[in-house]
């Protein structure tokens, strides 16, 4: 099948979640024998196994280049592909080839999340926008049951996916070792998990470490600061780890829970619409409110059984989000919609 794929950016430019969704996705599907031509503003780089068509970027404030992004999509001849699968910006897209949308996450839950007023200005503006995107698409996906409830253009749901051949687990750490994957403020708060840290889990574990994969660089006892690191870095670090941490606000589905699960890393989550789903409430991991976060790390970090227990269950959890399974899941989608465009 020939398949087009949108988004504004590669991983190779950008350290945003949906970037390295798309690129992956990208790659298992020309794994599957399809060719598969990805438009976007970045350049093609060594890891694309598909095609890419880099689209002219103008100059323009950050907070724009989405906007003028799905402008050039508008201008773009995508007539010579079986079906058109967006990733975000399809608000201006035509309906001549038979299109799929993927939703990763609701930008209403965003703006409810968001700590300053830019951010939630931008979210609500995206609202309306995800609006005329899903009247644009013949079928509209969502990345968890979560952004189906809150989005009811959605009809099917198609998780996120982990690469359970890079994310396998390792040798752990001598020493108690606890990871974070995020940034410090906003909605990941990397600092609340510091400050629990602090007063709560050095104390108990005075040998403790806290590697930060951050944004910024926090001070403190046992805490080490990577800063953004390298995969192959990223993957040692969750091998390593004893308990990943991540205690978001809001996750539409959370990649950074299956990348630890796959990893074979105990998991602590915030009560999240995406860790809520992902963990089966509890089933693949603890969910602890903001008050419970240093003691529920404690007790992971103090009883091997129980962390082994999490550990086994969560690397059985994450092999339902491998690329070839959820791959197969997108391919089924285009095979519905293929016969359309046939028939045009």
């Amino acid at each position: 099948m020939k398949l087009a794929v949108t988004h504004v950016d590669l991983p190779n430019e950008s350290k945003g979640g949906v970037a390295h969704q798309v690129h992956y996705m990208a790659n298992a599907l020309v794994q599957r024998g399809h060719d598969v031509t990805v438009f976007t503003f970045s350049p093609a780089y060594a890891e694309c196994l598909y095609k890419v068509r880099t689209l002219h970027r103008p100059r323009s404030p950050r907070w724009c280049t989405s906007v003028l992004f799905g402008v050039r999509l508008a201008r773009t001849d995508f007539s010579e592909f079986d079906v058109l699968h967006t990733n975000g910006d399809n608000f201006l897209v035509g309906r001549r080839v038979p299109q799929v949308r993927t939703f990763y996450g609701s930008a209403a839950d965003e703006a409810k999340s968001a700590v300053n007023w830019k951010r939630r200005l931008y979210q609500k503006f995206s609202v309306f926008l995800e609006v005329l995107g899903a009247r644009r698409a013949d079928i509209n996906v969502g990345i968890s049951e979560a952004t189906r409830r809150r989005m009811t253009s959605i009809t099917r749901v198609i998780p996120c996916g982990v690469d359970v051949t890079r994310f396998r687990p390792g040798l752990k750490e001598a020493i108690p070792a606890v990871l974070f994957v995020g940034t410090i403020g906003g909605r990941k708060r990397g600092g609340l998990l510091a400050e629990a840290f602090e007063r709560q889990i050095r104390p108990k574990f005075p040998d403790a470490q806290l590697s930060m994969v951050a944004d910024r660089a926090l001070p403190g006892a046992g805490i080490v600061n990577h800063g953004y690191v390298s995969l192959e870095r990223l993957t040692e670090l969750y091998q390593r780890a004893w308990v990943f941490c991540l205690p978001s606000t809001y996750e539409g589905f959370g990649v950074p829970y299956i990348e630890a699960m796959a990893s074979g890393t105990a998991i602590v989550a915030s009560p999240n619409p995406g860790a809520c789903e992902l963990l089966s409430n509890g089933q693949y991991g603890v969910l602890a409110a903001d008050s419970e976060i240093g003691d529920k790390i404690n007790q992971l970090l103090g009883n091997s059984c129980e962390r082994a227990e999490h550990e086994k269950l969560g690397l059985l959890r994450s092999r339902e989000y491998s690329w070839d399974r959820v791959s197969e899941q997108y391919e089924s989608v285009y095979s519905e919609l293929a016969p359309r465009n046939s028939a045009r």
